[in-house]
C-alpha cells in the first residue's frame, strides 16, 4: 500500500508484487472509501480534528493514483499532458496565458484553454476562500473563554 501510494507508478507496484494492476487499482479504491468513512467518523467528534485535513489528503492520493505534486491538479482536466507542457500546479494554470496554453498542447484550441484557465482560477479562489474562513475560525475568540 505505501508503495503505491508513494512516487511509484501503479504498473511498477504491479510488477514488484507481482500483482495484476487490477488488483492495485481496486485494493487503492477500497482504502479510499474506507478512508472516508473513517473521516466522517472523525467529523463527528471534535477531538478528531487533526486527523480530518489528513485523511482528506490521503483519500485525494488513493482516488487519483498520482504523485502529491499532481493531486491539485487533478481537478482539472487533461492534467498529464498539462504537467508534461510545465503547467505543475493550479497556481501555473490559473496564471496562465490562454494563448500559450493552447499553443502548448497539440488538441487544445483556445475556447477550451479559456475555460481550463477560468476553471483554475475558480478552484483557487474556492481553496484560498476555504482557507481564510480556517484561519478566521482558528484566530476567532471562544465563547467559552475562562474568565478567571
Amino acid at each position: 500500500m505505501s508503495a503505491a501510494v508513494g512516487e511509484t507508478d501503479l504498473w511498477a507496484v504491479a510488477r514488484r508484487f507481482q500483482l495484476s494492476r487490477g488488483f492495485i487499482q481496486t485494493l487503492l479504491s477500497s482504502a479510499a472509501a474506507f478512508c472516508s468513512c473513517v473521516l466522517h467518523f472523525t467529523e463527528e467528534f471534535e477531538e478528531f480534528w487533526p486527523f480530518k485535513a489528513l485523511l482528506a489528503e490521503l483519500i485525494k492520493r488513493l482516488s487519483y493514483c498520482v504523485t502529491a505534486e499532481l493531486v491539485p491538479l487533478m481537478e482539472v482536466a487533461g492534467v498529464l499532458e498539462l504537467y508534461s507542457a510545465g503547467y505543475s500546479t493550479l497556481a501555473h494554470l490559473a496564471n496562465a496565458d490562454p494563448g500559450k496554453l493552447s499553443a502548448a498542447l497539440e488538441n487544445l484550441n483556445k475556447r477550451q484553454a479559456n475555460m481550463i484557465v477560468a476553471s483554475a482560477k475558480m478552484l483557487l479562489n474556492e481553496k484560498a476562500s476555504a482557507l481564510q474562513e480556517e484561519v478566521d475560525e482558528l484566530l476567532m475568540l471562544p465563547l467559552d473563554l475562562p474568565t478567571a
